[in-house]
């Protein structure tokens, strides 16, 4: 994925990102519904899956509500970790 904005563990290996997508990642995702490939989604990776690619969970409406979104989630994410 390019332009990475945040990425954080969220248990079984997997982890939580948020980014642009791939035009492919979109579609096989059948993201559809949430507009077009455009924008930051939120959405789950398991680096040691790669070749299951990754789980479209929302999208955010623009880079400032992507990194809105980073602010309120990376604080809860970290304190589960520790």
């Amino acid at each position: 994925m390019h332009h990475l904005l945040f990425a954080a563990p969220i248990g079984d290996g997997r982890e939580l990102r948020v980014s642009p997508i791939s035009l492919d990642a979109f579609e096989a995702n059948k993201a559809q519904t949430l507009g077009d490939d455009t924008g930051y989604f939120i959405y789950e990776f398991d680096p040691e899956a790669v070749d299951r690619g990754i789980e479209v969970l929302a999208k955010a409406a623009s880079y400032d509500a992507a990194m809105r979104l980073i602010d309120v989630i990376a604080p809860a994410l970290i304190r589960s970790h520790h």
